[in-house]
């Protein structure tokens, strides 16, 4: 019995036409399939602009949200609380509900159901500096 050393296993270049094929698939695919536009953002508008109240038989009374998350009445820096106290106890039948423009749409669309859950018709614009 004669005893053979097995020869080394010769390495395998690795090929890398089918790699790139691959590569410039999968870059196809992702290309296709996602979108160019921003997802999170969510342009709301009406007509309403708050230097024409006389569109309307009475003034609209203003709710303001601002980025660093506090919130104003007519102008007046005040609490949640006191928001919905004011809400409650608002004369008109319309309250206008403006945003600064980075302020998250979760927070604007509960300010408006708050709105709408305390009897009034809300207009809106969002972006509104000020």
């Amino acid at each position: 019995m004669q005893w053979l050393e097995p020869r080394p296993a010769k390495r395998l270049p690795i090929r890398l036409t089918p790699l790139i094929d691959v590569v410039f698939i999968l870059l196809l695919f992702f290309m296709l399939s996602s979108r160019l536009d921003p997802m999170g953002l969510m342009e709301l508008d009406t007509a309403v602009t708050p230097g024409a109240p006389e569109a309307f038989d009475e003034p609209l009374a203003e709710l303001h949200l601002h980025d660093d998350g506090t919130l104003s009445w007519n102008g007046e820096a005040r609490e949640p609380d006191a928001i919905r106290q004011s809400l409650a106890d608002a004369g008109s039948s319309r309250v206008f509900v403006g945003t600064d423009s980075n302020v998250p749409l979760s927070e604007f669309t509960r300010w408006l159901s708050e709105v709408e859950a305390a009897g009034h018709e809300p207009a809106w614009r969002r972006g509104r500096e000020g």
